[in-house]
């Protein structure tokens, strides 16, 4: 495959373009995939972040929004892709708690973790304190603000407990890290660059200075085995994994399917997209 063979899609460009869809065949202008033959691909996001932001749930415009996703799925179970990581794959490893229950039962670390809406519950699992995060997605708009829920400590006194049930929130045991590790893989190969925990918020997302602050790192074995491990089971052929490095071992505290590599620092950034373009470019025939 090269570049005048490439199609980039996704609902948003799939609806500013000529095409027709038969059953198992896709053609957008003069490139066709068929259930006839694989080629290969990588499933991202079926729609930018921001594509159609406002639209009202059971309005018209929500409708045709459904309406164009369904397409989109439809188009990636039926038209002779072979993806780096399936839909149900990708959708099902962007669960957390699904996340945890597979690393638990690899024997990978995560920091103990509970979903709750009984203050009571939190305060006798942790009574010293622990790490609330969203279960669901971390960020929304308020009008045109574009606002993020990032990781936080709090106490079972902490007020703002008070909003609870309000949404399920994911609380984890506070580990006190040494350093943050964000880990890439695609298929068998794994990368890993560093963050000096000292330095930065709980949350290193919060500085935007810490996006360029991290530096190439060899994983801990355990952290290379387990972040391999969990791509096996969970079926990626594509992970952005967060890890911490405490005193007493090495925890995976997130696993993105579709996460950010190219902030991370040469020669990672480059390597990772040459493995990916290397995917991309298989001869299936």
């Amino acid at each position: 495959m090269d570049a005048d063979n490439t199609l980039i899609l996704d609902a948003a460009t799939l609806s500013n373009a000529n095409f027709t869809l038969q059953i198992g065949a896709l053609r957008v202008g003069a490139l066709e995939l068929s259930d006839t033959g694989p080629v290969p691909g990588w499933l991202r996001r079926l729609s930018p972040p921001d594509w159609q932001r406002g639209v009202s749930l059971e309005s018209h415009e929500s409708a045709v929004k459904a309406a164009w996703l369904a397409l989109i799925v439809a188009i990636t179970r039926t038209c002779g892709v072979s993806w780096l990581t399936e839909l149900d794959a990708l959708v099902a490893a962007e669960n957390k708690i699904t996340q945890m229950t597979v690393a638990r039962q690899l024997g990978v670390p995560v920091p103990e973790t509970i979903v709750t809406n009984d203050t009571n519950a939190l305060a006798a699992a942790f009574p010293d304190g622990f790490v609330i995060k969203p279960l669901g997605p971390g960020h929304f708009y308020q009008g045109d603000k574009a606002l993020v829920v990032y990781a936080s400590v709090l106490r079972p006194d902490s007020p703002e407990l008070a909003a609870l049930g309000a949404a399920p929130f994911l609380v984890q045991r506070r580990l006190r890290a040494l350093q943050h590790l964000r880990v890439v893989t695609v298929r068998d190969q794994v990368w890993a660059a560093a963050l000096d925990a000292d330095n930065w918020p709980l949350d290193w997302r919060e500085a935007s200075a810490a996006h360029k602050s991290f530096e190439p790192a060899v994983p801990p074995v355990e952290v290379a085995h387990g972040a391999a491990a969990l791509t096996t089971s969970l079926k990626l052929g594509y992970s952005s994994q967060d890890w911490l490095v405490c005193r007493d071992g090495c925890y995976v505290v997130d696993i993105n399917p579709a996460g950010q590599w190219l902030f991370l620092p040469e020669p990672i950034a480059t390597s990772v997209s040459q493995a990916i373009a290397h995917w991309l470019n298989r001869d299936f025939k």
